[in-house]
């Protein structure tokens, strides 16, 4: 049995519809992403999921029993699914640790004391403890939002775009550490993102949505290398475009070789123009024909004159 089961989901506003029709399964222990552009309706099929919107059509089943939305009880929402809104919804006036608390206050102290300790470990906050939320940065409002998310065992955590406010550094400690808490404890996820990268990063599957359907739903890995559209490729990074024998040609910049091998078999010629450093890698810029394209590379390959490529074949 799954955990979360979403059937023919509709959900609109007024006259517009702005979920359309979703279906998608999700086990426990399972992190499913929602990537897509702004405005596509990833929110408002989290919120809906949440319990928090109701629907149109279409039904959201939790452990087999249905969700209640906010037109069938009192308080929206469900008690083992946790959402973190972009608003983060906290008590302003409360201290973080007394925020976390205050989602504890059916628990034994002692086991709530354990819980607040380690969850302001888990998200780093600690040492803000006895700050109040109104006096910490936004960074680290979003980390205490998940930590009270994730304070009474939650089931399932729907997260909306959950890192976009912290520091690079700080977004991939934490994200690490949350991931694995996850894994570790069995916690099922829904994570909504445009970041094709961070989707990579955190999915054991994505689900592709563009305005309003999923139009996909499969492996990171399928998204990267066996794009169905050159749209939903771009979301995973740059792509260039050739012509090899009046043939379109589609590739990654990581996707070449010096040397024709089993993957890289196409050759093109190419005539270096410049090079951008990022780092702890160069992007090299090139004519190939009349096309412009881009390598990646940790060495100096100025010199290059061909190479041989790995296309994307688009379906």
């Amino acid at each position: 049995m799954s955990l979360l089961n979403v059937k023919n989901l509709s959900v609109s506003y007024g006259s517009k519809t702005i979920v359309k029709k979703c279906s998608f399964t999700l086990d426990a222990g399972e992190i499913v992403v929602v990537l897509g552009a702004s405005g596509d309706g990833k929110t408002t099929l989290l919120k809906t999921v949440a319990g928090e919107l109701e629907r149109s059509q279409g039904t959201i089943h939790f452990q087999d029993t249905l969700v209640a939305d906010p037109t069938e009880q009192l308080v929206p929402g469900h008690p083992h699914i946790k959402l973190v809104n972009q608003d983060f919804n906290l008590d302003e006036y409360h201290t973080v640790e007394e925020n976390i608390r205050l989602r504890l206050l059916s628990f034994d102290r002692e086991y709530a004391e354990q819980r607040i300790k380690s969850l302001l470990r888990l998200t780093r906050l600690t040492k803000y403890r006895s700050k109040k939320a109104t006096e910490i940065s936004g960074g680290q409002r979003q980390r205490l939002a998940i930590a009270r998310a994730l304070a009474d065992e939650p089931e399932l955590v729907l997260l909306d775009e959950p890192f976009n406010q912290l520091d690079f550094q700080t977004k991939n400690k934490i994200a690490t550490h949350i991931k694995s808490y996850l894994k570790k404890n069995n916690i099922g996820a829904i994570m909504v993102t445009h970041n094709g990268v961070e989707a990579m990063e955190w999915a054991d599957r994505i689900l592709f949505m563009r305005n309003g359907k999923i139009v996909r739903d499969d492996s990171p890995t399928s998204f990267f290398n066996d794009p169905k559209s050159i749209e939903e490729a771009r979301f995973f990074g740059e792509i260039n475009k050739v012509q090899v024998n009046n043939a379109t040609i589609y590739f990654r910049p990581s996707f070449y070789a010096v040397d024709k091998d089993n993957e890289h078999d196409i050759e093109i010629p190419v005539e270096f123009e410049k090079v951008d450093q990022l780092g702890w890698y160069g992007a090299y810029y090139y004519k190939s024909g009349g096309a412009k394209v881009v390598l990646y590379s940790t060495t100096d390959i100025s010199e290059l004159k061909s190479v041989f490529i790995r296309r994307i074949r688009i379906r």
